[in-house]
């Protein structure tokens, strides 16, 4: 089972490879302005933001979490073959929102899966080694992508992204079903997520982390192509970020032991200002490299430690859900928010100017990240649970 798991993530994340870095290249490509650019991937998290908690609330309280990861899959795969063939702005602009519809369940009904079955096997710390899976997916489709097809982006994105998400569909049904069962007494249940300050503080800083997290997926190719990179430069960069990540994620479980949650976390939130300030004096694409190195430790921080600590904060029947409020903080509002301003700095002062607003972005979180974990404390957590 845990082969299918790491699979999924694997493709998941190949996906994720695919678009994030190269979406923007590929509407770049069919002639739309920065402006309209920044729009739509400053749109699709809007569908995020509406769907992700929708999704994920279905799957606590239906226990139906295969089929909404095959609906979504589907879906996803279906729309980018369609998005092939469109070339009005408003037509891809509106099946960008519906494909982030059908996005939206896949990382928070997959990490609540694996949770559950984490749960069940009593290796709740193995977490980080089955999501280094989705950083090698990423790795290895970004550096596919951007060393072998970015020349032929155009005809070839969509059907690779099609492939990707078909194949996730099918792996769907092979995935285990939530044993655990619950009773919920309607949405008023969700008032322990809305009366937790410390996650909701939490989610207030994930916001701006969040927004340049999205800045970097979405605009870091254009600045790469900015400073004259090469193909395949690209390529290796953007995977050589997802890389980074594998031999922290490996080193987690035993992290852990010396370090607390709180400053697993912390250290991520510190080092990303850092990140968004050096790029700001980079003018050769080599130096980009070894500021990657910073991504393998923020990543640990924001997707498999603040993981844990969102798992801690709320009840366990709630899994999912607060799962996809992180999520819709983190890459839907903070995203959208961080993607849609970063267009307009590009069309006004160039793409070098969007990492000042990263910078800014960052050092917020920070702020409201140390705020929200001063209130947290292992017992804390254990009694909400």
């Amino acid at each position: 089972m845990k082969l299918r798991l790491k699979l999924f993530w694997f493709l998941n994340f190949f996906s994720v490879g695919i678009f994030g870095p190269y979406l923007a290249v590929y509407l770049y490509r069919k002639g739309f302005s920065g402006g309209q650019i920044g729009l739509f991937l400053g749109a699709m998290p809007i569908a995020t933001i509406i769907f992700q908690p929708v999704w994920s609330y279905l799957s606590d309280t239906l226990q139906t979490r295969r089929l909404l990861l095959l609906i979504g899959s589907l879906g996803a795969g279906m729309t980018a073959v369609i998005l092939g063939f469109i070339e009005s702005y408003l037509a891809t602009f509106l099946l960008g929102l519906f494909f982030a519809a059908m996005n939206a369940p896949l990382n928070t009904i997959i990490t609540a899966i694996v949770l559950d079955y984490l749960e069940q096997i009593d290796e709740v710390n193995a977490f980080s080694l089955v999501r280094l899976w989705g950083s090698l997916g990423f790795a290895a489709s970004s550096i596919i992508m951007g060393g072998l097809f970015l020349d032929q982006i155009l005809t070839l994105f969509t059907w690779i992204l099609a492939g990707v998400y078909l194949s996730l569909a099918v792996l769907s049904l092979l995935l285990p079903e939530g044993r655990q069962t619950f009773t919920y007494t309607g949405l008023k249940d969700l008032k322990i997520l809305t009366e937790n300050s410390k996650f909701t503080i939490f989610l207030l800083g994930s916001i701006f982390i969040g927004a340049t997290f999205g800045i970097q997926n979405n605009y870091q190719t254009l600045f790469l192509q900015s400073l004259d990179a090469s193909t395949w430069m690209i390529g290796f960069i953007v995977s050589f970020q997802a890389l980074a990540e594998v031999p922290v994620m490996i080193a987690v479980p035993y992290l852990s032991k010396f370090l607390s949650l709180k400053w697993l976390i912390l250290l991520g939130a510190i080092l990303l200002p850092v990140r968004w300030f050096l790029y700001t004096f980079i003018r050769q694409p080599v130096w980009i490299i070894p500021t990657q190195l910073i991504n393998g430790f923020a990543v640990v921080s924001f997707f498999v430690a603040a993981i844990t600590f969102i798992d801690q904060s709320i009840s366990p029947k709630w899994r999912a859900t607060g799962q996809a409020l992180y999520g819709t903080a983190m890459m839907g509002i903070g995203s959208g928010l961080g993607v849609y301003f970063a267009g307009i700095i590009l069309d006004r002062f160039g793409v070098r100017n969007i990492w000042y607003l990263s910078f800014a972005l960052g050092l917020v979180g920070l702020i409201l990240i140390a705020i929200a974990l001063s209130k947290h404390s292992p017992s804390n957590g254990d009694s909400e649970r």
